[in-house]
């Protein structure tokens, strides 16, 4: 099986909510690809596992996913490789959720440093860089920090005209601005904007948008946006009702 049939397989279990027969088929995948001596294929198969554990809150194992793949990356000599960016993009998010903060930074700095040298400036890929990377500083005293890389994101989605992701990043920036005493009263517009990004007709609904929406909600529930909240839910389950 290579690579792109694995994925193939995967979304399609996924597709069908058998999230045990997604994780035996990763983990066999992996075996296979280390047995075969196939660098490349193992290297992105721990790329899916760390982010399907690290989605379904296994977080040790997706960091032993996120180490095999960096020490795959330096034994085949492709520490500094255009794979590497995302790889090790996702490394520092599995990293971070765990709450190994230090570890994650590093993994953030090498990874910019890999966008950097790989990606065009402005690609959309930069908007996923800085959103994860704001997320190590949502303390006190770097709350302009995560302001800088929030308000980073949102310039390349704006531009890039990427309606979803922008409003889970104003989302984010209303989550920073209810932790932040001063800027409190900047969340309430944050919120308000992504539900007008978010008001799109129904030709203009799709799988992600219904995703987003899940996403938004939770969101707001938790920022106590209650009238936002019901918002999303409402377009979500619109989505359900129809499936």
């Amino acid at each position: 099986m290579t690579v792109e049939e694995m994925i193939r397989t995967l979304d399609a279990l996924l597709d069908r909510q058998d999230y045990a027969g997604a994780r035996a088929l990763l983990y066999k995948s992996l075996r296979s690809f280390l047995a075969a001596g196939d660098g490349p294929a193992a290297i992105s198969t721990c790329n899916e596992l760390m982010g399907f554990e690290r989605q379904y809150g296994e977080d040790a194992a997706a960091i032993t996913a996120a180490e095999k793949a960096l020490r795959l990356l330096e034994e085949r000599d492709m520490a500094v490789s255009r794979p590497a960016a995302m790889v090790t993009l996702n490394a520092a998010t599995v990293y971070a959720k765990a709450g190994r903060t230090a570890e994650a930074r590093t993994l953030y700095d090498r990874a910019e440093t890999l966008f950097g040298k790989y990606y065009p400036a402005g690609a959309a890929e930069f908007a996923g860089l800085y959103n994860n990377r704001a997320s190590v500083y949502l303390t006190p005293a770097e709350f302009p920090k995560a302001e800088y890389y929030y308000n980073r994101a949102l310039q390349v989605l704006q531009r890039l005209g990427e309606t979803c992701d922008a409003a889970v990043t104003h989302l984010n920036l209303a989550g920073l601005y209810a932790r932040w005493p001063e800027r409190a009263a900047e969340a309430p517009a944050h919120t308000a904007q992504a539900v007008r990004l978010m008001e799109q007709p129904a030709e203009r609904r799709d799988a992600y948008y219904y995703y987003t929406c899940r996403k938004c909600a939770a969101a707001c529930r938790e920022l106590g946006a209650d009238e936002a909240a019901a918002f999303f839910t409402g377009r979500a389950n619109e989505h359900d009702a129809g499936n």
